[in-house]
C-alpha cells in the first residue's frame, strides 16, 4: 500500500511540473527576429523562426500577415 501511494505520488509530481518545464522553454531569437523586433517591438520568435506580434505575423520568406484579417 505504502508503495502505491508513493507511485501515486510522484506520478501527480510529474504531471503537475510538465506544463512549467514547457513553458522554461526558450524561444529562438534568429537575426530575422532581432530586425523585426527593432522595426516592430513587442512581438516573440516562434520556433518557426517567424515573428509574431498582436497585430502581424512575419514570416522569414518576406510576407507579412495581418492577423485580423489572415491576409
Amino acid at each position: 500500500m505504502k508503495r502505491l501511494f508513493i507511485a501515486l505520488a510522484l506520478t501527480a509530481v510529474t504531471v503537475a511540473s510538465a506544463p512549467v518545464l514547457a513553458q522554461a522553454q526558450p524561444r529562438p531569437d534568429t537575426d530575422f527576429c532581432a530586425k523585426m523586433r527593432a522595426k516592430d517591438p513587442g512581438g516573440i520568435c516562434t520556433p518557426k523562426g517567424e515573428y509574431v506580434t498582436a497585430e502581424k505575423v512575419y514570416l522569414p520568406d518576406g510576407k507579412v500577415i495581418v492577423r485580423s484579417t489572415g491576409n
